[in-house]
């Protein structure tokens, strides 16, 4: 699915997505296709328990949560820095 229609299909609401196709570049992340997990109308903090639910169960998915409000999906990539 593409941004664009996670954003018609659930509008105004977060929405907790899974990369499905997506490059590196710039130090961006440019992600094509996404599959929506699971969607929280008004409840940022209810979304938020879930992402680390899930990221706990499987750190290796690339998932995100986003609110459908933004137009485009704008993914800095940070540099981890291991002490």
């Amino acid at each position: 699915m593409k941004w664009d229609e996670v954003r018609k299909c659930f509008p105004s609401q977060w929405v907790i997505i899974e990369a499905i196709n997506a490059i590196t570049k710039e130090n961006r992340r440019i992600i094509e296709e996404v599959s929506v997990v699971d969607v929280f109308l008004n409840d940022s903090k209810n979304a938020m328990k879930k992402y680390l639910l899930l990221h706990k169960k499987n750190r290796m998915r690339e998932l995100y949560v986003i609110h459908t409000s933004c137009n485009h999906l704008n993914i800095e990539i940070i540099p981890r820095i291991n002490l």
